[in-house]
């Protein structure tokens, strides 16, 4: 584990990030496993040869951008280290969000508005061919080509505009704030591979139409990727200017392309049937999650009471009829204490998804109840009542 984040660090401080992006300065970082946090480049580090070395804790969790003590901090989970490369470039792209921190970044989309963003056929069939057309505009060979296949993507784009309101907002804006740290992902994977095509895969993302409406927000990457390398040939020095930008990435390659958002009446939607097909598959397999998650054959905990979700995931939230599947992780605040629950867990809501009125979780071991409170293992203490029904139990909570 040490070896391997030594090399991280010596990787990343030989690196020319300006190749990546012009300016990019690197926040503090940690690289950790179930017992360990080594922390790089923060202001508590005694020395700069060595990381801070400290004991796991609750707030590391996934790979993303925290605030540790104060400071912009990129941190990755390296339990089961991939390839270096494959860690490598997740690393920067972490560390490229700190760089949009660094820097003032307000365009930050509404996280809610993903997790409620709606299925329907009409939109799954337009953004399929959207998504196609986009590619076709990375892959023009001029021009000319380019900018006619960009125009056909902004007609697609503003019928899904008029169709969608709102939740198509929350697209342009992921591809703005995960755009560019893909593509500063990609780069740094790159320079790693000198003499392949390193980038190819990450351009294909854009075509895996199963995996883009399976999992909304991180297709946005590569639309918003692809909209990077698109402004990369219209405008080469869009990136000195871009954290001195209002505009969404969308905005900013219908201006550079001289694009109207006029849309076209009567659109034939050439992947309607492929539409047809994926809306059921996305159906079936949300379904498929939540029915899982209820099936299991342990002890299964419903706790009752108010609660409010502080911290989630959302790229790995499944919502379905008012049920709200969190698969890996989600810190709930109840009784007026936040609890890390670090597990699947499914709750009930009735109208925000932030408010909870219910709460299942699968446990291996038993509740242990004493005269004032039940302690659930490995979450915490609550105050209530729990009422026994074979393997299946409900904890009442306190006012």
């Amino acid at each position: 584990m040490i070896s391997f984040t030594r090399k991280l660090k010596e990787k990343l401080e030989s690196a020319d990030l300006d190749q990546i992006w012009p300016g990019f300065r690197l926040t503090a970082y940690a690289l950790y496993n179930r017992e360990y946090v080594y922390l790089f480049n923060h202001p508590i580090c005694q020395g700069e040869d060595e990381p801070l070395v400290f004991e796991w804790d609750k707030r590391f969790v996934g790979n993303t951008l925290i605030l540790f003590e104060d400071v912009p901090t990129a941190i990755v989970n390296v339990e089961k280290p991939g390839s270096f490369g494959g860690t490598y470039a997740i690393l920067v792209h972490e560390l490229f969000h700190g760089y949009q921190t660094l820097m003032d970044e307000k365009r930050f989309p509404d996280e809610l508005l993903g997790v409620q963003y709606p299925l329907l056929e009409e939109n799954i069939s337009l953004r399929l061919e959207e998504r196609t057309v986009l590619r076709a505009a990375v892959d023009a060979s001029s021009k000319e080509d380019m900018l006619a296949h960009l125009k056909r993507f902004v007609e697609l784009r503003e019928q899904r505009r008029e169709l969608l309101g709102e939740s198509l907002h929350y697209e342009n804006l992921i591809e703005t704030i995960e755009g560019p740290a893909w593509y500063a992902e990609m780069k740094a994977y790159a320079s790693l591979h000198q003499g392949t095509d390193a980038e190819t895969g990450y351009k294909e993302k854009l075509l895996q139409h199963e995996e883009a409406e399976l999992h909304l927000r991180k297709s946005c990457y590569s639309s918003g990727l692809a909209l990077c390398l698109l402004l990369d040939e219209l405008y080469p020095e869009w990136k000195h200017q871009y954290f001195h930008e209002e505009c969404t990435l969308y905005e900013c390659i219908k201006e550079k392309a001289g694009i109207c958002d006029e849309t076209e009446a009567n659109c034939e939607y050439k992947l309607q049937g492929e539409a047809s097909r994926i809306y059921q598959m996305v159906q079936e397999a949300r379904m498929k999650k939540i029915q899982s998650f209820s099936d299991y054959d342990g002890y299964q905990l419903t706790i009752e009471g108010p609660m409010r979700a502080v911290f989630f995931d959302p790229m790995n939230m499944v919502n379905v009829d008012h049920q709200l599947l969190h698969q890996y992780f989600v810190t709930m605040q109840i009784q007026e204490q936040e609890y890390l629950i670090n597990q699947p867990a499914l709750t009930y809501y009735s109208e925000s998804i932030l408010h909870a009125d219910k709460l299942q979780l699968n446990l291996t071991e038993k509740p242990l109840v004493s005269e004032m409170t039940v302690n659930i293992p490995g979450i915490g203490d609550f105050r209530g009542n729990m009422i026994e029904d074979g393997k299946k139990l409900r904890l009442m909570l306190a006012n």
